[in-house]
This record gives structure tokens, C-alpha cells and sequence, in this order.
């Protein structure tokens, strides 16, 4: 039986402010197969501390109870487990992402869990950093009624200028690319924009999703950018 998410965490997502349909969002390059099955994900990673749930339903508000949810997001300088860091000067794509130094042994910021009675996951994460070309995200999948969907999640402006504002983000200001300039935030439909609220010495973030339904399901696209 999959254990239930910390109830503190079980009720900010029971209350998140909006539940939002399913945006298809892509993939990216780097997304790895057989992500990790646990919930903290952290592997000492430095950064703010982050609780991250995630609700997940059907269309008809019903939880997904035998699905599961991977997430895959940056370290606090903008690399992810098993790739080089980016190059601050070039804008990362599919085209240009690095793959000649792909490390199989990293997983750090990766994991998997099934979705709980209520159809809710917990991951136990940093904040994540920036790169070029993208704004502040983690990406999301979800394996549900025979579906892979993919997508990102998001975090409020203000919430990331202050956390960008402590260290270790502060070895990296000056991140080029917003939640308004970014060309995939806005794509497959309304942005899936975390709710945020201090916890402990660091945030709590949670988001309700509602799935597509079957018939306007969307198979697991070829990935172009990032």
C-alpha cells in the first residue's frame, strides 16, 4: 500500500486554490528512464528546502489512485543529474543540450512515486535554479489509465526573487528569462503555477491537476525543446 503524504502537505493540496487542467508541455532533453522510486529526491543538494506535492485527478474530479508522478528539475547552478552544466552563454535546446558527458550514475533532483488514496505524491526537493533561455521550473509526468502526459510546473515571481535573493542562488544573479518571456510556459494551456507557503526553514508548494479526459488524452510527444 503506498503510504499517504505528510498531512500538513495532504491539506495544503486538499485547499490549493485552483485545480488546473492538464497543459502538455515538453519533455525536454533531459529526461532520464527508470527515475529513482523515492520521495526525497534532495541527494544533498544545496538549496532551499522545498515540500512538493502534487494532486492529481480525472477529469470527473475523481483521484487517480493507481497512477504514478515523476519530476526531474536543475540543481541551484542550472544542472541537472547525469549532464555538464550549461553554458551561460548559449540558450539550452534540444539542439544544443550537452550529451557528450552523460553520467548514468547521477540521479540527484529525480524521482518517482505512486499517487496515495487521494491521488496525491510527495517529493522532498531544493528550489531549483535557472539556466539560460528557460524561467524557474520542475518538470512533471504523469503514467495514468494506460497515458503518459508530460508537463512543467511553476513557481510565483515574487516567491522565486526571494529565494533567489539567499544563497547559494546568489552565485548566479541576473537570470535571463522570466515566467512572462518564457516560450513554454505559456504552451498547451493555462500554466500549471505552484501554490507556495513558508514551512519549517523552507516552502511548501503543491498543485492540483485534472487530466485530460481519455478521449482527448495526448500520447507522450516527440520532445523539441527544453
Amino acid at each position: 500500500m503506498t503510504a499517504p503524504v505528510d498531512r500538513p502537505l495532504s491539506r495544503f493540496l486538499a485547499t490549493c486554490a485552483v485545480c488546473r487542467p492538464w497543459a502538455e508541455q515538453d519533455e525536454g532533453p533531459y529526461h532520464r528512464e527508470a527515475q529513482p522510486d523515492r520521495r526525497d529526491v534532495t541527494e544533498g543538494c544545496a538549496g532551499a528546502p522545498l515540500q512538493l506535492g502534487v494532486r492529481v485527478a480525472r477529469a470527473d474530479g475523481s483521484p487517480v489512485v493507481d497512477g504514478a508522478v515523476e519530476v526531474w528539475h536543475c540543481d541551484a547552478r542550472g544542472r541537472y543529474s547525469g549532464f555538464p552544466p550549461p553554458d551561460p552563454e548559449v540558450v539550452v535546446t534540444a539542439a544544443t543540450a550537452a550529451r557528450t558527458a552523460y553520467l548514468p550514475d547521477e540521479t540527484f533532483l529525480r524521482g518517482r512515486q505512486p499517487t496515495d488514496a487521494d491521488g496525491m505524491v510527495e517529493f522532498r526537493t531544493i528550489y531549483p535554479g535557472w539556466y539560460p533561455g528557460r524561467t524557474v521550473h520542475i518538470h512533471v509526468m504523469v503514467h495514468a489509465d494506460g497515458r503518459v502526459l508530460t508537463s512543467q510546473l511553476y513557481f510565483p515571481e515574487a516567491v522565486t526573487d526571494e529565494v533567489y535573493a539567499q544563497p547559494p542562488y546568489t552565485a548566479r544573479p541576473d537570470r535571463d528569462t522570466t515566467n512572462e518571456s518564457d516560450d513554454i510556459f505559456p504552451t498547451g494551456g493555462e500554466p500549471a503555477v505552484l501554490d507556495v507557503a513558508p514551512s519549517g526553514d523552507g516552502l511548501r508548494a503543491g498543485v492540483c491537476l485534472l487530466l485530460p479526459a481519455q478521449a482527448d488524452g495526448v500520447d507522450r510527444p516527440t520532445q523539441l525543446a527544453r
